[in-house]
Order: C-alpha cells, then structure tokens, then sequence
C-alpha cells in the first residue's frame, strides 16, 4: 500500500532533520561567522595584491615572472610528469581533428609532455618553449625515452620562423592564458598560422571566466584604480587578468576565445568548458 501525501512529507522532513542531531553552540555559530570573514579577509587582500601588480607590471614584466616560475617548477621538468601521456581530453580531440600520423607543432612544449605522448601516438611532433631549463629537461628526456630530441628555445610569445610544413598545432596544456594582452595573443597565433598548412587544426587549453566572474570585476576595477596613480603599464588591462602563485593568467569567456581565434586566420570548429577548464579547436582558413 502506497503511503499518502501527508506520510511521504513526514518523512521527508524527518530524513531532512534527524531528530537527534546536535544543536549548534555559540562555538560553532561564532567560529561560522568568524570563518565567513575570514574569507571575506582573503579575497579583498586577492583582490588589492593582484590589482596593485597587474597595474605595475608590463606585458615583458608578467613575462619574466611567469617565466622564471616555471623555469623553477620541479613538476613540469620531471619525468614522471612528462611520460604520463595524453589526458582524456586531448586524445579524444585528436582522434576527432587531427590525421593520424600528421606532422604537429607544439608550442610552449614545457618539458616535454606532448611532444613525447603523440610521436608515441604515432605522430611526428616537436615542438618549442621559452624556458631554458624546461627545453633543456625536455632534450633530456625525449632522448631518453622517445629516441631524438625534437624542442628547440624560442623567445616569450613567438613562434620560430619557417615555412608552413605542419599539418596540425597544439599549444601546451593552459600555456595560451599566460601570454599578456589581446594583442599579443592575436600576434602569437597568427604566427603559428603561418607554419601551418590549410585547413590544419590547433588546439589551445585555458581557465574560464564562467565561475569567477564577480572576482574578474573587482580585480579589473582595482587594477584600473591603481593605475592612474602608479604610472606602470601603458596598454590595455583585461577583464579575466590576473597574477598569482608568481604567474600571470588570463581567464577566458567562450566569446574571447572565438574572436581571439578569429582575428587569427582560425575558425572556430570546437569550444568545451569543463568546470574552469576550457579548451577549443580551430581550423585554419
């Protein structure tokens, strides 16, 4: 027999609140208030650190910090990082747009993850990067386990000159959002543009806007305040800018990503946002 609407409200309410659950002490209430500033604390103190130095540095500044971060990273140069493979994600966006066995170019390679994983997929892929201890790992460890060493050193947010040879492009995991400026991103890519062949594909990897838009603004708007009176930069801050943990990121919104792209000779054929992980494919047109 089905129980009534009444019964099944009944219980509802009692699974909701067990009848023996402990009663909250001023304890508890005040450590649940305290807590709440606390955090409140935090993210103001975010907020003015990030706005004051994305007022003082500029586009080579946030370079060189975001460099020497990595550069000093025990992580991105070990070898049990860079044998781990491909993620998910990447394997099953290779599989949809790249032609088995192409020829890719991967740009800021770190130390050596990507390139590694796809000459093991079968594919013929090098790549490049800024950091010299990073390219220096990644020689190391390519000649260790992949059997040639395929990085070369290239300057911050350029690409090596060349022909266009390659038939598909990666841009290292989230390596995009750590390149300062729109105009400098746009630069970037239209670089990689250049050494790749029609309708070749390029995957790029970043954080979104999606869950932190309210901090976005507040960290904008303080930037901006502090600029009118530091004298620092001279180009355009960014909504979805910021510097923390000794690295300039910048956020994206799906509608950056698709103009940035855009701008560069790249449709758009694939945009996925998973939690604050983004990642797109475009076609070269």
């Amino acid at each position: 027999m089905s129980a009534s609407t009444s019964e099944r409200a009944s219980l509802v309410k009692n699974d909701a609140q067990p009848p023996h659950a402990p009663k909250r002490r001023w304890r508890s209430r005040a450590f649940e208030n305290a807590d709440r500033a606390f955090q409140r604390f935090l993210q103001l103190t975010s907020v003015l650190h990030e706005g004051f130095w994305l007022a003082c540095l500029n586009p080579d500044d946030l370079n060189a910090v975001t460099a020497k971060r990595y550069s000093e990273s025990q992580y991105y140069a070990s070898t049990g990082h860079n044998i781990s493979g491909l993620f998910d994600w990447e394997r099953a966006t290779l599989e949809r747009y790249f032609r088995p066995g192409s020829r890719i170019l991967v740009a800021a390679v770190g130390g050596g993850r990507e390139v590694l994983a796809l000459c093991n997929e079968g594919f013929d892929a090098e790549g490049f990067e800024c950091s010299l201890p990073l390219v220096q790992a990644s020689q190391k460890m390519l000649s260790q386990f992949g059997g040639a060493s395929r990085v070369i050193h290239c300057p911050p947010d350029a690409v090596p000159d060349g022909p266009p040879v390659y038939e598909g492009l990666i841009v290292g995991w989230t390596s995009y959002m750590h390149i300062p400026t729109t105009a400098r991103r746009i630069l970037f890519l239209q670089a990689l543009r250049r050494r790749a062949l029609l309708k070749s594909p390029v995957l790029i990897s970043f954080l979104t806007q999606s869950t932190n838009a309210n901090f976005d603004a507040a960290v904008l708007r303080t930037a901006k305040f502090f600029q009118l009176f530091i004298g620092g930069r001279n180009d355009c801050l960014e909504r979805g800018d910021h510097i923390s943990g000794r690295t300039y990121m910048h956020w994206f919104t799906r509608d950056q990503i698709e103009s940035e792209m855009g701008s560069s000779g790249f449709r758009v054929a694939h945009y996925s946002e998973e939690g604050d992980l983004g990642y797109a494919v475009g076609i070269a047109t």
